[in-house]
């Protein structure tokens, strides 16, 4: 959000006549230095939404004297072919042409990588990545921040830290120069759009996890025995994600105590650091009085602890919870399956 006292004339005209339909715009327009008319359009595709939010517009209007008649005004930006007809409409086709080249030379001055900035990031960050750190250094130097953070977050570690090193120190080379790496790059970018972004593996898992979760369960026993036959890791990391710590918060209570009787009181303990509330609850609501003392004190004793340790603690209880329904002794409910009493 830009302070209204820090836009500049141009922003403010440009703001104003985003609050206008066209042939009203149109009209203003006629009436501006053709000099001034190339920095007012050039705002006007960058207006900040806080201009013309209903409280920007009411300050707007009294800045430039004119009675507020349509509360809240038109809170979008103009398209670029919108504002390209405007202009036509104000100049013609031929000096509006001219108004549009004026300011894209303007902009390739100012973000000579404006046009891979259009692009998916994905595209960017895997094109970037076969660059030499130089020239990475020089195109996220003048990418829109964001843009550079995401793309320098899937390097290794290593290599963001040269990369910064180097944005810190870069020397930026002339505009040509910088145009003709755009070129160069674009294409690339470009190409690399169309490539399908590969699916992580956790999600391909969680699917196949959350499809069994909807199948009888003899049909899951048969297909997950199948499956360990050949790909014992992967049936191992279907099965964490069809039963996660988070469903204990949900386990009945008969099941609960049979799962709580396969762990030491320290390890539940540890585990139930960092818990929410709904499996906090239903863990220690299934315990006896003696028991939560127990775990009450361990809390207390163990103190705070690095997260790994939790997350040993909890996997320690997730390979019980597993181990009973491998032998068939808990059978957490099913997916779409009604409870009755």
């Amino acid at each position: 959000m830009i302070d209204p006292d820090q836009r500049s004339g141009a922003q403010h005209a440009a703001a104003f006549l985003l609050t206008l339909d066209k042939d009203g715009a149109a009209a203003v327009l006629r009436h501006l230095d053709p000099n001034v008319i190339v920095e007012v359009v050039e705002a006007m595709g960058d207006v900040d939404a806080s201009a013309l939010a209903p409280e920007g517009v009411r300050e707007l209007y009294k800045r430039v004297v004119i009675d507020l008649k349509r509360p809240g005004g038109i809170v979008r930006r103009r398209s670029a072919a919108e504002l390209k007809q405007m202009i036509e409409q104000t100049l013609g086709r031929e000096q509006a042409g001219a108004v549009f080249e004026t300011i894209q030379k303007r902009l390739q001055q100012e973000r000579p990588f404006l046009a891979i900035e259009k692009e998916p990031p994905h595209a960017i960050s895997s094109v970037l990545a076969e660059q030499s750190d130089p020239v990475v250094a020089l195109v996220l130097a003048h990418l829109d921040p964001s843009l550079s953070a995401g793309v320098l977050s899937a390097f290794e570690p290593e290599r963001s830290t040269e990369v910064v090193r180097r944005m810190a120190t870069l020397i930026p080379p002339g505009i040509d120069t910088l145009l003709a790496i755009a070129d160069d790059l674009l294409p690339l970018v470009k190409q690399a759009t169309s490539v399908a972004l590969p699916v992580d593996r956790s999600v391909r898992l969680r699917s196949v996890a959350e499809m069994l979760g909807h199948t009888s369960g003899d049909t899951e026993k048969t297909v997950l025995e199948k499956l360990d036959e050949s790909h014992g890791e992967m049936v191992k990391e279907i099965r964490e994600y069809m039963f996660t710590w988070e469903d204990l918060g949900g386990v009945e209570r008969r099941a609960m105590q049979k799962i709580l009787a396969a762990v030491d009181t320290r390890t539940l303990a540890i585990a139930l650091k960092g818990s929410s509330a709904r499996v906090n609850d239903n863990v220690v609501g299934n315990l006896s009085e003696r028991v939560r003392v127990m775990i009450a004190d361990e809390r207390e004793l163990a103190g705070a602890l690095p997260m790994s340790e939790v997350l040993a603690a909890r996997g320690e209880i997730m390979n019980a919870v597993r181990a009973l329904m491998e032998s068939g002794e808990f059978r957490p409910s099913r997916a779409g399956e009604e409870l009755v009493a």
